[in-house]
This record gives structure tokens, sequence and C-alpha cells, in this order.
């Protein structure tokens, strides 16, 4: 089987709208993906300064929100305990 010129040109501008789609999808998964483990390290950080107010620690927690990551630094290794996260640790 022949292709003329002209169905090869369309097979491989279909081929490229295939390959960028693919791509697109690829790039909103990744983004949705980094979302929501920035959502899931807030949760875990604004539960760790509710939990400071309850205790009375409101020193502690003024010094970590002057702070410009606000405490999040190292909460990574604290996921597992996060009662306010709905997403998988």
């Amino acid at each position: 089987m022949r292709m003329n010129p002209s169905e090869v040109a369309r097979f491989r501008e279909d081929q490229e709208r295939r390959e960028q789609g693919a791509q697109r999808g690829l790039y909103a998964f990744a983004a949705v993906a980094r979302h929501a483990f920035i959502e899931a390290r807030m949760e875990r950080g604004a539960e760790k300064l509710l939990k400071l107010i309850a205790e009375g620690k409101l020193e502690e927690v003024q010094t970590i929100m002057e702070t410009p990551t606000w405490g999040l630094d190292g909460l990574e290794e604290d996921a597992s305990s996060c009662t306010l996260c709905h997403h998988s640790t």
C-alpha cells in the first residue's frame, strides 16, 4: 500500500497532534500531583500550628509563623501522622 505525499503529511500531522496531546496529559497529571503534595504539606503545617495553639505554646507558634517557610521544613517525615490530610501519605 502506497501513500501519496498528502496522505503522509496528514499522517505525520496526526501523529504530532497525538504526541502533543500525550505530553499535555502527562504535564497535567504532574501538575495535579504536585498540587496535592503542596496541599498535604500545608495541611500538616496547619495541624502542627493548631496543636501548638491548643497546648498554649503561642510564642512557639509566633516564632514559626515569622520564619519564611512557616516551619514546614522537615514535615515530610511527619506525613503519616496527618489527620487533616485527605491524601494518602
